[in-house]
């Protein structure tokens, strides 16, 4: 079985709160991939942390901490990893991402990372749908007031800097929003090429500039509640799979089993 099939079964299997065999499929699909990088490891944890297992939780925690993983904001925040927290384990995990993200950070606007962290973390839980979205879209709008400030001043230096604020527009209510998310993330890519997110947000804004349009998107990243249920907004069907991966954009058939795993989670 291929990577990516082991990962879709895996995934499956932690929507379905099957957290040994998440575990075990998703452990077995990082070890097949030479390009495993820290995210991959931070799953497996996740699912070796719901399953009981701390000994292997930690394992992968250090894994993905050598491998580089940044995100203390949503390590420190992940329910997943709750049963991990008594141990006196944790805090060297959390002293080490925490060491890793310094490291990334260096010469970036703090502010506009804390900006994104806020924003990202407005946007945690199981089943979005069910969000205070009222709530949640009037500090979207502070956030992108004060991002432009930020922007205006010349507080945006390096390309984290423009993926952070390219990330705040992307969650606007414009379709100017959307267009301004589009060039900040190309910025992005521009100056750091290696940047991989701030590809796929180039597509994703531009995707849902089109949507807002009433057009096609071209990559196929945005997804829609539909009378209940989720489905992948409409795809211009000219755009390959070739093009999807120059933004680092899975292939199609992957958005679609997403919106089957959607719709399978309990709620």
């Amino acid at each position: 079985m291929d990577v990516k099939a082991l990962r879709a079964r895996g995934m499956a299997a932690y929507d379905q709160q099957q957290y040994v065999e998440c575990a075990r499929l998703l452990s077995e699909a990082d070890r097949a991939d030479p390009a495993a990088d820290a995210n991959s490891a931070y799953s497996v944890a996740c699912c070796q942390a719901l399953a009981g297992d701390k000994e292997a939780a930690f394992a992968e925690l250090r894994l993905a901490n050598e491998r580089g993983f940044k995100d203390a904001a949503h390590l420190e925040r992940d329910t997943d990893l709750t049963a991990l927290h008594s141990d006196a384990r944790w805090a060297e995990a959390v002293a080490q991402t925490k060491a890793n993200k310094k490291a990334t950070m260096k010469g970036a606007n703090e502010e506009l990372l804390g900006i994104y962290e806020a924003d990202q973390g407005d946007r945690q839980g199981p089943d979005v749908t069910k969000l205070d979205w009222k709530v949640v879209s009037a500090r979207d709008e502070a956030r992108r007031a004060r991002v432009q400030q930020i922007l205006d001043e010349g507080g945006a230096k390096v390309a984290l800097d423009y993926f952070h604020a390219a990330m705040v527009f992307q969650h606007g209510k414009e379709v100017a929003d959307f267009q301004r998310s589009h060039s900040l993330a190309v910025k992005a890519s521009e100056l750091d090429p290696t940047l991989k997110q701030a590809r796929w947000l180039a597509a994703a804004s531009k995707d849902r500039e089109l949507m807002n349009l009433g057009k096609p998107q071209l990559y196929g990243t945005q997804f829609r509640v539909m009378e209940g249920k989720w489905e992948l907004y409409t795809v211009d069907p000219s755009i390959t799979d070739e093009e999807r991966a120059k933004w680092n954009v899975p292939p199609l058939e992957d958005a679609r089993k997403k919106v089957e795993m959607m719709n399978a989670r309990p709620r």
